[in-house]
């Protein structure tokens, strides 16, 4: 698939030629400008070989590099590429303005007219953007543009923030009727009722299965506490808190809720298990049937995990279950990795 041309009201956005090279060398080379990238593209040597790579990579898939083209003079660049930041080969977009030109909206200009051919066109589950922290008019750009800002991550250049547009994001559109209760080979997974709190406050007291949550000094009063919040839960209909359930005993809870922690009330899932119930897949299993019903029944644009930086087996478990380990931060008190399951990556 080869890469189209555009027309907004005042650029034409084209893919890059051979003899764009000069062009290109020359909207990087104000060292204010190219402060903030990767690497330093106001050598020129860095802008040349950067030049080389992205048009010996050509069009795969519809995606590259397009020039900015303002009545003929070059003012920028904007790519689409699986990203080498990030793992799970998403798709990562790009864009640059010469200062020259900066201020003056033509990077919201050329970045709606990539993102909605990315969307419509090229049919990505997501769009990645990777930004440095003190780069503030691309993080301001971002969200204007709906992205939503959920991770930290480090690069040569420095701390950068992770930003992802989900297309067709919104928590509350669904048309579930309510929260179902799903069955695997072993499980059926229910919701939770108040007859479950015994079950949940053994499962809790255990500190190997608390041990990574930001409980309460007293272990009675915060774990009553929590499960009435999931009982009192009122969010978007098909998401809620369940209990997994093996030979009428209760072996452990899971969610899938609007998230409290990242932007955008994205779904967030969770899952917990009983020591005793451990090492025998079941946590997979529950899983991967919650994360289904997020992906394929209630359509969500991506499901989310947090996990605890020292919860090895679960971000082994994440792993396996096809979730992208996209960045850090700090949430329910404590350090925590951020993974994401996007309907064309999951596994089993």
């Amino acid at each position: 698939m080869s890469r189209p041309t555009f027309e907004t009201n005042r650029l034409t956005l084209r893919p890059m030629r051979a003899e764009d090279r000069d062009a290109v060398v020359g909207i990087f080379a104000d060292p204010a400008s190219s402060k903030y990238l990767t690497r330093d593209m106001s050598d020129p040597v860095n802008a040349v070989t950067s030049f080389e790579r992205w048009l010996g990579w050509g069009s795969p898939n519809g995606m590259g590099t397009w020039l900015l083209d303002l009545n003929g003079l070059v003012i920028g660049i904007g790519r689409f590429t699986p990203s080498d930041r990030l793992p799970g080969k998403v798709v990562e977009v790009g864009w640059f303005v010469a200062r020259t030109h900066v201020g003056q909206g033509y990077a919201t200009e050329a970045l709606r007219t990539l993102l909605d051919y990315g969307i419509r066109v090229l049919g990505l589950p997501a769009i990645w953007a990777l930004i440095h922290a003190a780069n503030e008019p691309s993080v301001r750009l971002a969200k204007s543009l709906g992205f939503l800002d959920i991770a930290d991550h480090y690069q040569p250049a420095g701390p950068h923030r992770i930003h992802v547009l989900l297309p067709g994001h919104d928590a509350t559109a669904n048309g579930y009727a309510q929260q179902p209760t799903l069955r695997t080979e072993r499980l059926v997974i229910r919701p939770l009722r108040e007859d479950d709190r015994r079950d949940v406050r053994d499962i809790f007291g255990d500190p190997e299965v608390s041990n990574f949550l930001a409980a309460n000094s007293e272990p009675a009063t915060w774990i009553d506490d929590m499960i009435d919040r999931r009982l009192a839960y009122d969010g978007p209909k098909g998401m809620g808190h369940w209990a997994f359930v093996e030979d009428d005993i209760l072996v452990g809870i899971g969610h899938l809720r609007p998230s409290a922690q990242l932007a955008g009330d994205v779904a967030e899932i969770g899952w917990y298990l009983g020591r005793e119930h451990q090492g025998r897949g079941l946590a997979t299993e529950a899983a991967v049937a919650v994360r289904d019903h997020g992906l394929h029944t209630l359509r969500l644009p991506a499901v989310w995990a947090l996990i605890h930086k020292g919860n090895e087996a679960s971000h082994r478990l994440a792993g396996r279950l096809g979730f992208v380990d996209v960045g850090t931060g700090t949430h329910y008190g404590g350090p925590h990795q951020v993974y994401v399951a996007l309907p064309r990556t999951v596994s089993r």
